[in-house]
Protein backbone atom coordinates (compact mmCIF):
# COMPACT_ATOMS: atom_id res chain seq x y z
CA UNK A 1 0.00 0.00 0.00
CA UNK A 2 1.05 3.42 -0.69
CA UNK A 3 0.20 6.61 1.21
CA UNK A 4 0.76 10.03 -0.18
CA UNK A 5 0.66 12.27 2.72
CA UNK A 6 -2.49 12.32 4.41
CA UNK A 7 -4.30 12.98 0.84
CA UNK A 8 -4.68 9.16 -0.53
CA UNK A 9 -3.93 5.39 -0.58
CA UNK A 10 -3.31 3.31 -3.66
CA UNK A 11 -3.49 -0.22 -3.08
CA UNK A 12 -1.10 -2.39 -5.42
CA UNK A 13 0.53 -5.64 -5.01
CA UNK A 14 4.06 -5.71 -4.08
CA UNK A 15 5.74 -6.64 -6.87
CA UNK A 16 3.89 -3.39 -8.42
CA UNK A 17 4.49 -1.66 -5.34
CA UNK A 18 8.39 -2.02 -5.80
CA UNK A 19 8.58 -0.48 -9.17
CA UNK A 20 6.65 2.35 -8.33
CA UNK A 21 8.38 3.37 -5.30
CA UNK A 22 10.94 2.58 -7.18
CA UNK A 23 10.21 5.42 -9.93
CA UNK A 24 9.05 7.82 -7.48
CA UNK A 25 12.21 8.15 -5.45
CA UNK A 26 14.05 8.64 -8.45
CA UNK A 27 12.08 11.73 -8.92
CA UNK A 28 11.66 12.87 -5.87
CA UNK A 29 14.97 12.69 -5.29
CA UNK A 30 16.08 15.34 -7.80
CA UNK A 31 12.91 17.46 -6.41
CA UNK A 32 10.90 16.36 -9.69
CA UNK A 33 6.84 16.26 -8.95
CA UNK A 34 5.32 13.43 -10.75
CA UNK A 35 1.69 12.68 -11.68
CA UNK A 36 0.26 9.35 -10.29
CA UNK A 37 -3.07 8.22 -11.83
CA UNK A 38 -4.92 4.77 -11.34
CA UNK A 39 -8.21 3.04 -11.20
CA UNK A 40 -9.70 3.21 -7.67
CA UNK A 41 -11.98 0.18 -6.55
CA UNK A 42 -14.92 1.82 -7.13
CA UNK A 43 -13.98 1.94 -10.20
CA UNK A 44 -13.37 5.73 -11.04
CA UNK A 45 -10.04 7.39 -12.39
CA UNK A 46 -8.05 9.13 -9.65
CA UNK A 47 -4.94 10.97 -9.77
CA UNK A 48 -2.49 12.63 -7.16
CA UNK A 49 0.17 14.98 -7.77
CA UNK A 50 2.90 13.66 -6.15
CA UNK A 51 5.51 16.83 -4.55
CA UNK A 52 8.99 16.56 -3.01
CA UNK A 53 7.49 17.82 -0.01
CA UNK A 54 4.88 15.17 0.43
CA UNK A 55 5.57 12.09 2.82
CA UNK A 56 5.22 8.58 1.18
CA UNK A 57 4.59 5.71 3.34
CA UNK A 58 5.33 2.70 1.47
CA UNK A 59 3.73 -0.71 3.35
CA UNK A 60 4.54 -3.87 2.07
CA UNK A 61 2.37 -7.50 2.46
CA UNK A 62 5.34 -9.43 2.65
CA UNK A 63 9.00 -8.82 4.60
CA UNK A 64 10.57 -10.21 1.40
CA UNK A 65 12.21 -7.74 -1.10
CA UNK A 66 11.03 -7.60 -4.26
CA UNK A 67 13.14 -8.05 -7.10
CA UNK A 68 13.04 -4.85 -10.30
CA UNK A 69 12.34 -5.58 -13.44
CA UNK A 70 15.05 -3.05 -15.36
CA UNK A 71 12.19 -2.85 -18.52
CA UNK A 72 9.06 -2.24 -15.88
CA UNK A 73 11.64 0.50 -14.23
CA UNK A 74 12.62 2.09 -17.59
CA UNK A 75 8.71 1.80 -18.60
CA UNK A 76 7.52 3.56 -15.78
CA UNK A 77 9.73 6.32 -15.83
CA UNK A 78 8.91 7.07 -19.58
CA UNK A 79 5.40 7.36 -18.30
CA UNK A 80 6.29 9.32 -15.14
CA UNK A 81 8.16 11.35 -16.86
CA UNK A 82 5.43 11.79 -19.78
CA UNK A 83 3.04 14.64 -19.91
CA UNK A 84 -0.14 12.31 -18.52
CA UNK A 85 2.27 11.15 -15.59
CA UNK A 86 2.50 7.91 -13.88
CA UNK A 87 -0.91 6.16 -15.10
CA UNK A 88 -1.24 2.92 -13.34
CA UNK A 89 -3.60 1.38 -15.87
CA UNK A 90 -5.26 -2.34 -14.93
CA UNK A 91 -3.48 -3.71 -17.76
CA UNK A 92 -0.67 -2.80 -16.41
CA UNK A 93 -0.74 -3.35 -12.84
CA UNK A 94 -2.14 -7.29 -14.16
CA UNK A 95 1.21 -7.51 -16.38
CA UNK A 96 3.08 -7.05 -13.64
CA UNK A 97 1.78 -8.82 -10.99
CA UNK A 98 2.20 -11.60 -12.94
CA UNK A 99 5.99 -10.80 -13.14
CA UNK A 100 6.07 -10.75 -9.59
CA UNK A 101 4.49 -14.35 -9.64
CA UNK A 102 6.73 -15.61 -11.96
CA UNK A 103 9.79 -14.93 -10.32
CA UNK A 104 10.88 -16.86 -7.00
CA UNK A 105 13.81 -16.74 -8.97
CA UNK A 106 15.15 -13.20 -10.85
CA UNK A 107 13.56 -12.58 -14.08
CA UNK A 108 16.13 -11.63 -17.25
CA UNK A 109 16.72 -7.74 -16.84
CA UNK A 110 15.82 -7.67 -12.96
CA UNK A 111 18.06 -5.32 -10.66
CA UNK A 112 18.52 -5.83 -6.97
CA UNK A 113 16.12 -4.28 -4.40
CA UNK A 114 16.90 -1.13 -3.19
CA UNK A 115 18.18 -1.70 0.63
Amino acid sequence: MLHVGRITRIDLPDAVLAHVHAVLIAKLRVHEPVLVGWISPDGRRDEVLVHPSMSLVVRYDADDAVGLDRAWLERLMRSANGVGGLQLTPDMIDAMRALGAAGAGAPAGAVEPAS
